[in-house]
């Protein structure tokens, strides 16, 4: 059986050599996502986070998003985000961020003010309208950073058990880095964090841990087969062995979610954002983060072992 291979012959790239600079960038990005995510505050949710007013409208021809802005706040709406949906669907989701009870009353007041700024369009349909209280979007909010948390921590127990701490201690790492950065690009395009996002990150997660398993499965098993090795060289040897694998695992996942970002849509559109973001970062940060973060590991023990005094034996 011949398999398809991304390279004609084995890959010999220096991967570790460049672990500075790849984790300096990486720490930059991690900062930069963590100081923006605080930055924003609630702005940064959605609906389902924050509480609100979801109210998805349906015109019967194409109307500017920035004219339906300006109508609603004619009509005496307030402040609201205005999102289309794909070109030729003429559907709107039109958003509030007034939770309580005035807003039982958004839906009501926004159809007047669109039938006000639009009289010629009268005939636009309410798709759907959804309410969130505040307390409900805090509540689900504290319940998506625990599932988070506790996903991450159960990776992390079973990495350990499975290989060892530094390997887990990795995986972990390069995860987190994932999550963060996808979040960092998410907010750079202005995207709110809903029940949608925390299911593209734990997508996200469980895709990129699977990546990693992989390539540490390989090291694991070049360990055990070789009495003396370099650790430096052996991830080196073991990352291009399965170059091949990761890089054409990714493209054709990546089809699938290019076609969902730019067909989809809507939610589907910013779901399949993160996933499009997290693809890319999960690949690099098998590679440039996992793997760098065992090397530092592995070489801080043994430093820390010789530099433990020798016990005398009777």
């Amino acid at each position: 059986m011949k398999f398809i291979s991304f390279f004609p012959t084995q890959p010999n790239f220096d991967f570790m050599g460049k672990r500075s600079f790849c984790i300096f960038l990486s720490a930059c990005l991690m900062i930069a996502g963590i100081s923006l995510f605080i930055a924003k505050g609630d702005d940064k949710y959605g609906v389902d986070y924050r509480g609100g007013t979801e109210v998805v409208v349906k015109f019967p021809k194409a109307v500017d998003a920035q004219a339906i802005r300006d109508g609603l706040e004619k009509g005496g709406v307030g402040e609201s985000s205005v999102q289309a949906f794909e070109k030729d669907s003429h559907e709107y989701s039109i958003r509030l961020g007034s939770g309580g009870e005035g807003a039982k009353d958004a839906p009501a007041a926004i159809s007047a003010a669109l039938k006000a700024a639009f009289p010629g369009d009268a005939a636009f349909e309410i798709l759907k309208s959804d309410v969130v209280g505040p307390t409900i979007g805090a509540e689900l909010r504290r319940k998506a950073i625990i599932a988070t948390i506790l996903g991450l921590l159960v990776i992390l127990v079973y990495v350990s058990v499975r290989f060892e701490f530094a390997f887990a201690l990795g995986a972990v790492v390069a995860l987190l880095h994932d999550v963060v950065v996808c979040g960092l690009f998410y907010m750079l395009f202005d995207l709110k964090f809903g029940a949608s996002t925390l299911a593209a990150a734990l997508t996200i997660v469980g895709y990129s841990v699977n990546d990693t398993i992989v390539i540490f499965d390989r090291v694991r098993e070049e360990i055990y087969k070789r009495k003396k090795f370099d650790l430096e060289q052996l991830m080196n040897e073991c990352l291009n062995a399965t170059l091949s694998r990761t890089i054409l695992t990714s493209l054709l996942t990546l089809f699938s979610v290019s076609a969902l970002l730019f067909l989809g849509g809507g939610a589907i559109s910013d779901l399949s954002f993160f996933l499009f973001v997290g693809l890319i970062t999960g690949s690099y940060s098998t590679i440039y983060v996992a793997s760098p973060i065992v090397l530092i590991w592995d070489r801080y023990s043994q430093r820390r072992a010789k530099s433990k005094p020798a016990v005398a034996t009777p």
